[in-house]
């Protein structure tokens, strides 16, 4: 895939979120620009995450400025908005779309394989950016396998085998495994300084002029990490 792909991040977005502020585009207007004040009374996180969605798709510029698709996308019809969808799709993830992974007989596991090493996802972004795809490939009629649409959440599969094995063994101490031996602790994936800072901005106590600042720095990190990775090519 290009290097532009790799160096920012899939959506990660809730699909149903982003899907509602197409909607509420189209029954208002299309902004000149899709800014956080577009979202109104909308979490910050929520608001950065459609923005940086609505990047990576190619829907607005770097600056915010719609492109024709987006307008396009916004005005279509419910009938017509899946073939519109589909075209975006397949030019936002190439290394799924172009033919060369079936989709219909993937596994969940490859699948986030997949995520991990073309689209450089880590931890529980895993989970946000497998739903994001799935949901939108439903929306733009591309089949896809049972196994990827029984995919169950990684983030929290270590919790859950931990779960099981204490309720197996009722005698057995909290931190002890089936040896007797502490269980070591659980690996830690940090997610990247970007999505921190986007969380960070859903803080009640967090004025505007700090939100405005912490996506300044959002985007200096993505565009360093664009800027480093054309480097390495």
């Amino acid at each position: 895939m290009n290097d532009k792909a790799k160096a920012l991040s899939p959506p990660y977005a809730t699909f149903s979120a982003f899907i509602s502020f197409i909607n509420k585009l189209r029954d208002t207007t299309v902004p000149s620009r899709v800014d956080p004040s577009v979202f109104g009374n909308a979490s910050g996180s929520l608001a950065y995450s459609i923005i940086a969605s609505l990047k990576y798709l190619k829907l607005i510029n770097d600056n915010g400025s719609p492109t024709q698709d987006f307008i396009a996308l916004v005005k279509a019809s419910d009938d017509a908005r899946p073939a519109l969808w589909k075209k975006i799709m397949v030019a936002a993830y190439p290394s799924l779309l172009s033919g060369e992974v079936d989709l219909t007989t993937i596994t969940a596991g490859q699948f986030d394989e997949h995520l991990r090493k073309e689209y450089n996802v880590q931890g529980s972004t895993v989970d946000k950016v497998a739903l994001f795809f799935v949901a939108g490939a439903k929306l733009a009629d591309i089949p896809l396998s049972g196994l990827l649409l029984a995919r169950k959440p990684v983030a929290t599969s270590t919790a859950a085998k931990k779960s099981v094995k204490q309720r197996k063994r009722p005698d057995a101490g909290d931190d002890e495994n089936e040896d007797g031996e502490p269980d070591p602790p659980p690996p830690q994936t940090q997610k990247a300084l970007e999505y921190q800072l986007i969380d960070l901005m859903s803080e009640p106590d967090i004025d505007g002029d700090v939100k405005n600042s912490i996506w300044s720095l959002v985007q200096y990190l993505t565009a360093r990490k664009a800027k480093k990775a054309s480097g390495e090519a």
